[in-house]
């Protein structure tokens, strides 16, 4: 009977993967099959990602719709990349914040085991197994105790003290997984690794601290890969390697909030921003949505903008549908900051230089997607459209679980040593609208009833 282990490295753009930096991603890529047309999901955030590949589904399903989520009761912006936050929130909306069966509930339903190992946040190692404790699975965070499930509190106490800089705790989660997991791994195990995207962010995208950190973490996956290919596992074990959205560079700052200040459409508005940002609007009135809507369509600093449905009176404005994120916790209008060839507009304190994401854009939107062993392609490059929902239908598919079929994700059958490629047409969609000096264009590609979004660009002014 197979098992699987999904590796994750936060925040690799696929142009990242170099022979001189990650030796042993190249290794891997040689080993089986890559997938090139890998994209995330809108926003290009970490924990709307983490959601969508536990899930196998968008954010208008699953429910994580950004990093900060605007609290239903107003007012607060809630940071789902603390694990302790993100509980009390649900104590208060009285509802789960992944609204989609988890691969540790599909999992645990068909009898089978399932680790989640990460060196990311702990919301973001949160939202891959939320009820992690009430199955009895093991969830080992690098940022200690409070982050970690019952079973990986005891599995902590054996190991040694993780330290607290990103390159270190991703080589310790790493380890961790070679040294106690692997030799007879889980059924299902995910490793998340924090970088390089920490170092992306705080060091400066492709800076020689981001390139030393992603050198370590790739010899840390080197480890692995050798003890996988020298040992017993190498029959059973399939290993899939994904990053969950890439980067961009930050070109200057613009304050929305102060910019939106003199409008008295955004009087007790709450706002959330960052390089992608949001607005929810009291009572959602349509009228006041349509009218911040088209405000930022005005401003020379404002990317794509989004509005919810009932909105869809605004120019220039698209609705949130295209980008597959109409939700009711998402913000009634959704903007991302401009960005061209040298990098994006950001609403943070993140430095010039320094690696960024959560937009449209296309550096963000691409991702890495690669799987090798017994049961897997070799030498094989997919050019069909693959994206982060279709990871856990590919996980339960490989390991004979059901209920891949009602996630928004397809199996990935042509990386399979015994699948067909899809049959399906693929067919691209293209969403544009326009107002005075103002155009923006969101592109995706359908597979059926498949959908991927390749990105969206603004035009004008």
């Amino acid at each position: 009977m197979s098992a699987l282990l999904l590796v994750v490295f936060d925040g690799l753009r696929p142009d990242m993967i170099d022979a001189r930096v990650t030796p042993n991603l190249v290794r891997f890529g040689a080993m089986g099959t890559r997938l090139p047309f890998a994209r995330s999901v809108f926003p290009s955030e970490t924990r709307v990602c983490t959601a969508s590949v536990t899930t196998g589904c968008h954010p208008r399903r699953h429910g994580v719709v950004a990093n900060r989520i605007a609290h239903p009761r107003g007012g607060e912006a809630v940071d789902t990349g603390d694990a302790a936050r993100l509980r009390r929130f649900e104590d208060e909306i009285g509802a789960p914040l992944v609204e989609m069966p988890t691969l540790g509930e599909r999992l645990a339903a068909a009898g089978r085991s399932f680790a989640v190992l990460s060196s990311g946040s702990t919301g973001q190692t949160y939202v891959l197994n939320p009820r992690a404790d009430a199955l009895g699975q093991i969830t080992l965070s690098a940022h200690g105790v409070h982050a970690c499930s019952a079973a990986g509190r005891k599995l902590l106490d054996k190991l040694p003290t993780p330290a607290k800089p990103a390159p270190d705790r991703a080589e310790w989660i790493a380890e961790a997984f070679r040294t106690q997991f692997l030799p007879e791994a889980p059924d299902a195990t995910v490793l998340w690794l924090c970088e390089p995207d920490t170092s992306a962010h705080y060091g400066g995208l492709n800076s020689s601290a981001m390139q030393a950190a992603l050198r370590r973490t790739d010899a840390a996956f080197g480890r692995i890969l050798d003890d996988w290919e020298a040992g017993p596992q190498r029959e059973r074990l399939q290993i899939m390697v994904a990053s969950d959205h890439g980067h961009t560079a930050v070109t200057g700052h613009r304050s929305v909030g102060l910019l939106l200040a003199g409008t008295p459409d955004s009087s007790r508005c709450t706002l959330v921003s960052g390089s992608s940002g949001g607005i929810v609007v009291p009572d959602g009135d349509a009228h006041r949505i349509v009218r911040l809507a088209e405000w930022f369509t005005r401003q020379e600093w404002c990317g794509c903008v989004l509005a919810a449905a009932a909105a869809d009176a605004a120019e220039g404005v698209l609705s949130r549908e295209v980008a597959l994120i109409e939700h009711s916790r998402a913000a009634h209008v959704l903007f991302t900051l401009r960005n061209d060839e040298n990098g994006t507009l950001e609403d943070g304190r993140l430095e010039i230089g320094a690696g960024t994401h959560g937009g449209l854009s296309r550096p963000e939107m691409r991702t890495v997607m690669m799987l090798a062993g017994s049961r897997i392609r070799r030498g094989w490059v997919s050019d069909w459209p693959a994206g982060l929902p279709d990871i856990a239908p590919t996980m339960l598919a490989l390991l004979a679980v059901p209920g891949g079929g009602e996630m928004d994700g397809r199996v990935l059958t042509e990386a399979f040593a015994d699948g067909a490629e899809p049959a399906e047409n693929r067919s691209p969609e293209t969403w544009e609208a326009s107002a005075a000096g103002y155009s923006q264009v969101l592109a995706r590609v359908r597979l059926g009833r498949h959908v991927w979004i390749d990105g969206a660009e603004r035009y004008g002014i």
